[in-house]
């Protein structure tokens, strides 16, 4: 029987690795609260370690982070401002969380995907105040970096070896539109961010801190991976071995769609 949507994200040794993870472009955030009518009370289905959250609670007054991990619920409470007053973390997945109230924005990052929209949607609607936004967040990658065909050669031997399935299936394609039968796109743009530093031992973890590529699903194939890897990106280290990229982050406003 297949794992639950998403359940590598309960697992300590993905949980362990996520602060390997680069942060999304920052202008994202301040997008979403310039296209939010009100910062009242915000939403984070999927929160992770509140990547969004945490940033979203200085500016809205009341932040609900909703997670069904509890240890990434735990690490998402013990980095910056986890621990603010006016910051709920929920440990449920997003279509049973015991939600209060309505909200004025609703964040998914890198989450929607694992969502059962049929459930989560019509239950979000006695949950969002009129003029609510949705905003659907992704993409902390390196993007188009100097390796990036390499990359791609990379994950096209990889993703089928742990998975067994090709690279951008349509499987996986069909997961990341699924969401679209229930809301109305109102906005997409993409953001890129400055360049970001990472050494090669922390880029190769973050790998690992992606359900794709986690440490139980990949055994003892491990070590080849991670050495094939290090061989890919080392000569585009610099001197202190830290490769620079920039990251390029999707963002999606909606509203919840008229049923």
């Amino acid at each position: 029987m297949p794992d639950p949507a998403g359940a590598s994200f309960k697992a300590a040794d993905v949980v362990d690795l996520y602060t390997h993870r680069p942060p999304y472009a920052p202008k994202i955030y301040e997008y979403v609260v310039e296209h939010a009518l009100s910062t009242g009370r915000l939403l984070d289905l999927g929160c992770g370690e509140g990547k969004v959250a945490r940033p979203m609670a200085r500016v809205f007054g009341h932040v609900t982070a909703v997670d069904p991990s509890a240890n990434m619920i735990a690490l998402g409470q013990s980095l910056e401002n986890g621990a603010a007053e006016n910051l709920e973390w929920i440990e449920a997945t997003a279509e049973d969380a015991p939600l209060v109230g309505a909200f004025d924005a609703v964040t998914f990052a890198s989450s929607i995907h694992w969502m059962d929209p049929a459930r989560l949607f019509p239950k979000l609607a006695d949950h969002l105040n009129a003029s609510h936004v949705l905003a659907i967040i992704g993409g902390d990658e390196a993007f188009a970096p100097p390796w990036h065909d390499e990359w791609r050669r990379f994950l096209a031997r990889w993703v089928p070896e742990i998975t067994g399935l090709p690279l951008d299936s349509e499987e996986w394609r069909a997961s990341r539109r699924k969401h679209l039968d229930y809301v109305d796109v109102v906005d997409s743009t993409e953001f890129v961010s400055d360049p970001f530093r990472q050494t090669v031992e922390s880029f190769i973890l973050c790998q690992h801190s992606r359900d794709t590529f986690a440490l139980h699903k990949m055994g003892d194939r491990r070590v080849e991976f991670d050495r094939e890897l290090e061989a890919l990106l080392r000569p585009h280290a610099d001197g202190d071995g830290e490769l620079t990229f920039r990251v390029k982050t999707k963002l999606t406003l909606a509203t919840l769609r008229t049923m």
